[in-house]
């Protein structure tokens, strides 16, 4: 059918055949949304950062960015089969765990009290898979190196919008997988 039918017929549709099409639409989407929300999609918690210290936001945020630069690179050492630096790289990125860090007892007990207890469990999946990349890189696998830096890049995207929409926008209204950023052991 040409534009100029369609939009022929859409202006001799009468009136009330217009707003049930609108009701239906508004239905599907609320029925999809609920979908979603049944099936499991991750909704935005509250943003965790303004709940830290002072010395724990920045601890966080300079490994964040050490974590964003080696991801970068490893990406490149992936792509061009450089498996040494995937495997230093994943190991650079799970030393650089926080709960590993010279925190003070206070330090931690005020991390754990700032936090859900789901962030840590995150945190330290990802890490786990930081160490999986890097026995990947050891063992010159290719196809193991993708796949783990794909479940990482699926664990930055879930954590950051579930816990960090303050910084990231563009992520707070996302339906994310509730698999991304868990164990699936």
């Amino acid at each position: 059918m040409s534009k100029r039918a369609i939009a022929s017929s859409n202006t001799l549709m009468s009136a009330p055949l217009r707003s049930r099409g609108r009701q239906f639409r508004t239905f599907a989407a609320a029925g999809l949304l609920g979908s979603l929300a049944l099936n499991g999609a991750v909704i935005a918690a509250e943003p965790v950062g303004p709940d830290l210290t002072e010395k724990l936001r920045g601890l966080l945020a300079k490994e964040m960015i050490e974590i964003e630069t080696a991801m970068k690179a490893t990406y490149s050492a992936i792509i061009q089969g450089r498996h040494d630096e995937v495997a230093q790289k994943g190991q650079a990125i799970h030393d650089s765990f926080i709960l590993k860090q010279s925190l003070t007892k206070q330090d931690q007990q005020d991390l754990k009290a700032a936090v859900p207890e789901e962030f840590l469990q995150m945190d330290k999946y990802f890490h786990q898979l930081a160490a999986e990349l890097a026995e990947a890189g050891k063992q010159q696998d290719t196809q193991a190196q993708a796949e783990t830096f794909n479940r990482m890049t699926e664990s930055c995207v879930a954590c950051h919008s579930r816990y960090v929409t303050d910084r990231f926008n563009g992520l707070e209204k996302q339906s994310i997988p509730q698999g991304w950023g868990h164990t699936t052991e």
